[in-house]
């Protein structure tokens, strides 16, 4: 709980009143403070911050006070609103993926920093980011069906989103900030996930279905394309969205082949966003196009299934009703 601590001089006269608490209210949380002349304003301000769950009020800056109504100039360093317009304006990423980032930063980031002014070397500090870093790295998330601790890939993934936008507070013309306190982290090893009490010892591992556990799949499919769409995205190694986007165009037989085997392009895949709904576009990440060798048992089963005969333009696994498989 935040408390109000007077400030005396050597004669035992208070001079001046400073706020204190521990920013989110936990034991390990970074102390915060703010001065004031008067022991009502502290008083005032204590409440606002025991009100807020411990955090700096809304619209306060540090050691200016609450922002006037009509200040919009100053609102936009708190940074909720910096954060917010920062991932708005973002170019070359899609509204699917912006998405994700703005639920990252309100689940993970804006708990701690929402309030905070992005001008301020109190609010982001080695010391302020150090204590957030070790906070995500303590927290249980679900991992399939159990709760683990996040994984250091993800601290680090969230932490560099905090940077990206104090990074753009130091690019201001004029900057916002001398320096990026991220630069100062010392982030948590990406091979160190820990081990939990019935692990014997690296961590998760991957697992491959086998061809039986395929065709139990398969055999549950509604149509006998669905099942064969089971069975070439086995057999192929490519993702859902990958190989529901191939054309026959992405298809080489093997007499077209240099090495005699037939190949399968995968150049495109269905991306899906809130403006366009579902399209084609490339995979990503970039290196995800890929030429992938066809077995014979795969190529046969195409073949049988009039792949010669289509036109080069047409996908190759279509819904019931034509067009993207659903």
């Amino acid at each position: 709980m935040a408390y109000v601590d007077p400030v005396e001089n050597k004669a035992g006269e208070a001079t001046g009143y400073r706020v204190k608490w521990r920013l989110g209210g936990t034991r390990n949380g970074d102390w915060q403070g703010e001065w004031f002349l008067d022991v009502t304003s502290a008083e005032v301000f204590r409440d606002a911050v025991n009100d807020n769950a411990q955090q700096w009020p809304p619209g306060w800056v540090k050691g200016k006070g609450y922002i006037a109504p009509g200040s919009e100039d100053e609102a936009r360093f708190l940074f909720e609103a910096y954060a917010r317009e920062s991932i708005e304006n973002r170019t070359g990423i899609e509204g699917r993926y912006r998405g994700a980032i703005v639920k990252e930063l309100e689940t993970y980031i804006l708990p701690t920093f929402r309030n905070c002014d992005v001008r301020s070397t109190d609010h982001f500090s080695k010391a302020t980011i150090g204590a957030w870093v070790n906070e995500l790295a303590a927290t249980h998330v679900w991992r399939g069906s159990k709760r683990k601790l996040m994984a250091p890939k993800t601290v680090k993934n969230l932490h560099g989103l905090l940077s990206s936008i104090l990074q753009e507070a130091v690019l201001e013309e004029p900057p916002l900030r001398l320096r990026n306190p991220c630069a100062l982290t010392r982030l948590p090893r990406l091979d160190d996930d820990g081990l939990d009490e019935d692990d014997d010892g690296g961590g998760e591992e991957m697992e491959f279905m086998t061809p039986e556990e395929v065709e139990g799949i398969a055999s549950h499919m509604p149509s006998e394309g669905g099942a064969q769409l089971v069975r070439d995205k086995y057999a192929m190694g490519a993702r859902w969205g990958e190989i529901t986007a191939v054309a026959r165009r992405h298809l080489t037989p093997p007499e077209q082949r240099a090495d005699g085997k037939p190949h399968m392009r995968i150049a495109r895949a269905w991306k899906r966003s809130t403006e366009k709904g579902h399209y084609l576009g490339e995979p990503k990440p970039k290196r995800s196009r890929r030429s992938l060798r066809v077995d014979g048992v795969t190529w046969a089963r195409m073949v049988g299934r009039g792949l010669l005969g289509m036109p080069h333009g047409d996908l190759l696994y279509q819904g019931p009703n034509g067009g993207r498989w659903v």
